[in-house]
């Protein structure tokens, strides 16, 4: 079976901009990992300034051989760019497909990992990691698969991980490392409702089930939350502590330069899920689980000064008594 016609069980969706002094680590961190499954990464590049594109085509000519595109013009669901598709030198189960945009779809508004959609639709399982963060487990995928195929109620596994500075550095960043205290497996709706998101995209391997929901596909944000939300209202999460991860913490993250668009998204995000959970759509729950959620939501409302939000719940608690 050649590169182009196999089916992939896990895809790797890899959004980057401007990373040109990291992306080169990420990249590793693909190619490392050891698989009995062939895997596809998906390389979305919005047109970087800094010479990324650059660094991502003599990375593939160092490391990978093209496919020829005949067998794969499927694969074009937009008419620019054309997806270029690479297969490891000397790991087989790596698969690279590579798109160098040549317009930013940030600031138009678009999300340039629409282009991922058709290789997400071939495999049991997406992972993700932007072009600034790595994974340094050569097992990550194979462990997380194995987990996810032992697990049926479980729709998401993520893991451990380390906080990391521009050059690699160990760095104390205390409000993330203490989303490891909250990670945990099982039902983890609740906490998610108590607490907000603590789960660290680059450590997540989700069912493709997910990005199909309806809850996921009327979410008004698609970002990293809202996928976690609604893969809460499916089912289980299995929680790995073993490290298999560095998130880079740099100055032009998110989670520093646009902190408080951010913390609104995020809020948009959770009033969302909160709305669907108080109209009954969501997983199966007896009362006394559903009584829970409610008064999580109520009490978040409230320290967040929430006051739509603390009436709705209010109305919705009065309607179950």
């Amino acid at each position: 079976m050649t590169p182009e016609t196999r089916n992939y069980k896990v895809c790797v969706r890899c959004a980057t901009f401007n990373h040109a002094s990291y992306i080169t680590a990420a990249m590793d961190g693909f190619c490392i990992q050891q698989t009995d499954f062939p895997f596809i990464c998906v390389i979305i590049d919005d047109a970087s300034k800094d010479g990324e594109q650059q660094v991502i085509e003599q990375y593939l000519h160092e490391n990978f051989s093209l496919i020829p595109s005949s067998a794969h013009q499927d694969a074009r669901q937009f008419e620019n760019p054309s997806p270029a598709l690479f297969q490891h030198k000397t790991n087989p189960n790596c698969n690279f497909v590579v798109y160098l945009l040549e317009e930013n779809h940030y600031s138009q508004g678009k999300s340039p990992l629409i282009y991922a959609n058709h290789w997400m639709e071939q495999a049991d399982y997406v992972a993700q990691c932007e072009g600034d963060d790595y994974w340094t487990d050569p097992h990550k995928l194979q462990c997380q698969a194995d987990a996810l195929d032992a697990t049926p109620q479980a729709v998401m596994v993520y893991t451990g991980y380390k906080c990391v500075g521009p050059n690699g550095e160990p760095v104390n960043r205390p409000r993330v490392e203490a989303f490891l205290q909250l990670s945990h497996s099982g039902d983890n709706l609740p906490t998610l409702l108590g607490y907000g998101n603590y789960v660290m995209t680059l450590t997540t391997m989700y069912r493709r089930e997910v990005w199909q929901t309806e809850a996921y596909k009327n979410c008004p944000l698609k970002l990293d939350f809202g996928l976690t939300m609604a893969a809460a209202l499916m089912g289980d999460f299995v929680w790995m502590p073993e490290v298999t991860a560095c998130y880079r913490s740099l100055d032009s993250g998110m989670l520093k330069s646009g902190l408080q668009k951010g913390l609104l998204q995020v809020q948009e995000i959770y009033r969302y899920y909160a709305r669907l959970i108080l109209s009954g759509q969501c997983k199966p729950l007896p009362f006394s689980q559903r009584f829970k959620l409610l008064m999580l939501i109520l009490k978040r409302a409230k320290r967040k000064h929430d006051k739509q939000l603390r009436n709705e719940t209010l109305k919705s608690i009065w309607k179950q008594l």
